[in-house]
């Protein structure tokens, strides 16, 4: 019988683990406002303002969101046309979650650093990491 239990334990632990893996997920293209963040999510524009931007370059993304760290935003999605993502385009960012975030310089979370608290929304990121984000995570 204590087998059992631990076998239970151990399935119902399997289940949380997949539960969370699967709920992560990014969205492309999440339209113009602060408000269109989903919640829990961390949000980023192109443009100033929350404005989402044309492709650049047929590669890069106008706007995006993620509700998990983000190693590479320049491989965000591969297309016939190569990898797209949101690499160095940064203006405007939403962190819709609990948790502070930030945005590096570098992929892999290297460089410069810009941290938002939970909920801060930034219209114009600063000068010195506008159009230069190229990963963020939860910190």
């Amino acid at each position: 019988m204590r087998t059992l239990g631990l076998a239970a334990v151990a399935a119902a632990g399997l289940l949380v683990a997949t539960a969370t893996s699967a709920s992560a997920a990014s969205v492309f293209d999440i339209g113009h406002g602060a408000g269109s963040c989903p919640d829990n999510y961390v949000c980023l524009w192109s443009e100033g303002n929350f404005i989402q931007g044309k492709f650049v370059y047929d590669h890069k993304f106008g706007s995006f969101a993620s509700n998990q760290n983000v190693g590479d935003l320049g491989k965000l999605a591969r297309t016939s046309t190569g990898d797209k993502g949101m690499q160095d385009v940064t203006s405007s960012v939403v962190n819709n979650t609990g948790s502070a975030i930030c945005f590096y310089e570098n992929n892999w979370y290297g460089g410069l650093e810009f941290r938002t608290g939970p909920h801060e929304q930034w219209a114009s990121v600063p000068g010195w990491i506008n159009d230069k984000i190229s990963s963020f995570k939860y910190c």
